[in-house]
């Protein structure tokens, strides 16, 4: 994903661009990081700086994001430790501080400090509405999630624990050891609609955290982060892994990287030899880019079927490198949710394989009328623009098709048509008529939260788009 504005929070659902970019093939050239053992610092061959970046990449993005929501009062989530900054209002076209965001939840951020002290977070009961917490991690990966599939939706307290703490832990429902000292909350809350906001906004703030009472203040971050800066962005890896120590089965990649000024407390720019500096001047924009997808000319191969691309994340990818940075470079990761919690699945192109838009019409048929979803499903459209992928503007104001959306009418067999394209469809069939661009191209984004089972099988996908042979 690109970033839209300087401070934008990186909310959005970006599953689907990411789902480009894990695809083995959409950036095999950069070399993976070796499998972390207690042999890897005296492997014969010495590591290289794209796979040194590879591991430590997602450093940087997460101290990119942390310093943006802790001093930049322009940023979206700008906010204090340890205290959550709600989204109040439903995405729509005039929101650009990301692309593809999703219109189905608000969001509820928040950045934890664990070095001195535990912290306690308080879920409300939300009387079975859907939400979900992703606990990430100073390496950008999800290591813990609390809501309505995995916890319930009762009220829970938990206690959360910093990695080298050893003083006493509060009470609490549950406990949780994260494995890092600095921790970022990002919490998806179902919203119903318009009519439904002043209930939201009540509901986001008895979402609650208590800090425990702990010595002297919190250590802030001594390097602004600047990709552009070669040394900012190893300064940056090498404070987050100075306040946030990797874990012991990683310990042996910290020796291998070393050499290459990667490290932690014990390494900085300043202490690198003049060639090793210009190395990594040459080297990080390259790499940066590399780790970066072509959503619009779908330059990353990636399997499609139906003219959907599939995307299931793993329950964990904190050993997967290459997937780690590809996360780390599109938010997919850190913001992004295991397949059993989401699944998205991407069309750029209709049954025909050609790509969809440019006042094209098209029919999508869903023969079961809806989506295996245990929480919720949606299709939203996206225009590709200028400045990025955002939901058009239009007439009536919809931006996307789900059970939600008012007067949507099924078929006698109870299968769904949902009609695509710049004008409306014939014979009252406005309800289930999803508005696309006159001259630019689009995708669609299909979210499914809690899928059913069929849906995590490999072999599931997405019904072909039509193409109509005219307007419908």
């Amino acid at each position: 994903m690109r970033r839209t504005t300087p401070g934008h929070p990186r909310l959005a659902g970006l599953a689907p661009l990411l789902a480009l970019l894990l695809h083995p093939g959409a950036w095999s050239q950069v070399p993976a990081p070796p499998v972390a053992t207690a042999s890897t610092a005296t492997a014969a061959q010495p590591a290289t700086l794209a796979e040194a970046f590879v591991w430590a990449y997602p450093y940087y993005e997460f101290m990119w994001l942390r310093h943006q929501a802790l001093t930049n009062p322009q940023s979206l989530t700008h906010t204090r430790l340890n205290s959550y900054r709600h989204q109040r209002h439903q995405a729509g076209p005039s929101d650009r501080w990301a692309n593809g965001p999703i219109r189905d939840t608000l969001y509820s951020t928040a950045w934890l400090d664990l070095a001195r002290a535990p912290v306690l977070l308080h879920f409300p009961d939300t009387g079975g509405r859907y939400y979900v917490v992703a606990f990430v991690g100073a390496d950008t990966s999800t290591f813990h999630l609390v809501g309505r599939r995995t916890t319930g939706t009762q009220a829970r307290t938990v206690a959360l624990v910093g990695p080298q703490w050893q003083g006493p832990i509060p009470a609490a429902d549950e406990t949780v050891r994260a494995p890092s000292n600095d921790v970022y909350l990002n919490m998806r809350l179902l919203v119903e609609g318009e009519a439904d906001m002043q209930a939201m906004h009540a509901l986001q703030d008895r979402f609650t955290i208590t800090a425990q009472p702990a010595t002297g203040a919190a250590a802030p971050q001594q390097v602004v982060p600047d990709a552009a800066n070669p040394a900012a962005v190893i300064d940056s890896i090498n404070e987050a892994l100075a306040r946030n120590p990797v874990a012991a089965r990683e310990q042996a990649l910290l020796a291998r990287y070393q050499p290459l000024g990667l490290c932690g407390a014990a390494c900085s720019w300043r202490q690198l030899p003049a060639d090793a500096q210009q190395a990594w001047a040459q080297a990080i924009p390259k790499l940066m880019h590399q780790f970066k997808g072509s959503l619009r000319d779908r330059s990353a191969k990636v399997p499609q079927t139906n003219g959907w691309a599939a995307f299931r994340l793993p329950a964990d990818i904190s050993s997967n490198y290459r997937m780690r940075a590809a996360s780390a470079a599109n938010s997919g990761g850190v913001f992004g949710l295991e397949a059993a919690e989401a699944t998205y699945f991407m069309a750029l192109a209709d049954g025909g394989d050609a790509l969809l838009g440019e006042g094209r019409h098209y029919r999508l048929h869903l023969p079961q009328g809806d989506l295996p979803a245990d929480a919720f499903w949606s299709i939203t459209l996206y225009e590709f623009t200028e400045a990025g992928e955002y939901m058009l503007d239009n007439p009536l104001g919809r931006y996307s098709i789900s059970p939600r959306t008012p007067g949507l009418a099924r078929n006698a067999d109870g299968s769904l048509d949902i009609w695509l394209g710049p004008t409306p469809p014939a014979d009252g069939r406005q309800a289930n008529w999803l508005p696309s661009p006159a001259h630019n191209r689009f995708y669609l984004n299909a979210r499914i939260y809690q899928p059913r089972a069929e849906v995590l099988n490999p072999a599931w996908t997405m019904p072909a788009i039509e193409r109509l042979p005219a307007p419908h």
